[in-house]
């Protein structure tokens, strides 16, 4: 097998890159003692793959006699591969040649210590210093990287549903618009507004209507297409767009939502209740989303004066329309 593993406990893993089998033994003795996890690269093309990895090792030792690739190869092509640190790269040298050490500069690596070949005159407290640094490094960027990404969620999501908020959304939808675009195929955008949900509020409380805004959430999850885009743009108001569908694909849709979605019984206290919804479908066609969305608002203010529980949009007279007109019941068949 290309890459050797000898687990010692959970703390953090240590890749030793070496064709030299005295090297090899020694580092993985030392670093057992110390209750790291041990692997072992004998050439640059497993180093590169293992440390390339989606689960790379937290720290790499890599001796720059490594051959196919070389030690400053693979830190050069994982520099260029990874836009974040996930390993921290310490190249190993026999001697402190300046070259070496001018190449281990270049290729972008994390620190550079001297291996006599005899070990004798090794000092393990250097070498210690400096695994237990990078190990600190590397949780500390851990951290970081996780508490970004948890930023990021909060600022894209709605904090009730998990559903894209309004701005993220948008911004996805332009996007979508200029595959559009391209590829000159459909997307609807859908504007969905619970209807008299201040009775949910008022009859159960807020934390009842809570519940059950985030159970409508899952099941849109569950019965939309996985690349449809939904997103919660106000206490009770949902935004949804449909790559890939036409105003019919829409209709077929809010059929579904009504039926599947909205209808099914929902849990309030000891009781069920169940949901409707008036609808505003817009068709896209390339144009900019702020229009469209502009049309499903208008398309949405049609329908709750036309009282309420039913869909609007399109254009007057025509098939789409005529469905819409009578709330698009019984739909069963697949929007996209």
């Amino acid at each position: 097998m290309a890459v050797n593993t000898i687990t010692i406990s959970t703390s953090p893993v240590v890749l030793i890159g070496s064709s030299n089998a005295r090297t090899t033994d020694y580092l993985a003795a030392i670093l057992e003692s110390w209750h790291y996890q041990i692997e072992v690269a004998h050439n640059g093309a497993d180093a590169l793959t293992r440390i390339g990895s989606p689960s790379p090792p937290a720290i790499a030792l890599l001796d720059m006699d490594l051959p196919s690739p070389s030690a400053a190869d693979v830190v050069w092509e994982i520099r260029r591969r990874q836009e974040q640190r996930l390993t921290w790269n310490i190249l190993l040298s026999g001697q402190p040649d300046k070259d070496r050490l001018r190449a281990a500069l270049q290729c972008g690596c994390d620190d550079f210590l001297v291996f006599p070949a005899d070990a004798t005159e090794f000092d393990t407290n250097d070498l210690k210093m400096r695994v237990r640094v990078a190990e600190r490094v590397v949780a500390l960027t851990s951290r970081v990287r996780k508490q970004s990404a948890e930023l990021r969620y909060h600022v894209t999501h709605d904090g009730l549903t998990g559903l894209w908020n309004r701005e993220a959304l948008l911004s996805l939808i332009f996007q979508e618009t200029d595959r559009v675009q391209r590829m000159k195929t459909s997307l609807s955008l859908m504007l969905l507004d619970l209807d008299d949900f201040s009775r949910i509020n008022h009859d159960y409380g807020y934390e009842t209507g809570d519940r059950l805004l985030i159970e409508l959430a899952n099941r849109f999850r569950r019965q939309l297409r996985s690349y449809d885009l939904i997103g919660r743009c106000g206490e009770d108001e949902f935004l949804l767009a449909l790559p890939g569908c036409g105003l019919d694909d829409a209709v077929l849709l809010a059929g579904r939502i009504r039926e599947y979605i909205l209808a099914r019984p929902f849990p309030a206290d000891h009781e069920a209740t169940t949901l409707t919804a008036s609808i505003g479908v817009a068709v896209s066609r390339g144009r900019s989303p702020l229009v469209v969305l502009r049309e499903a608002e208008r398309a949405l203010a049609e329908a709750k004066l036309a009282g309420k529980n039913c869909v609007r949009g399109g254009v007057p007279g025509s098939y789409a329309d005529a469905v819409l007109a009578i709330g698009a019941p019984g739909f069963e068949a697949d929007a996209g």
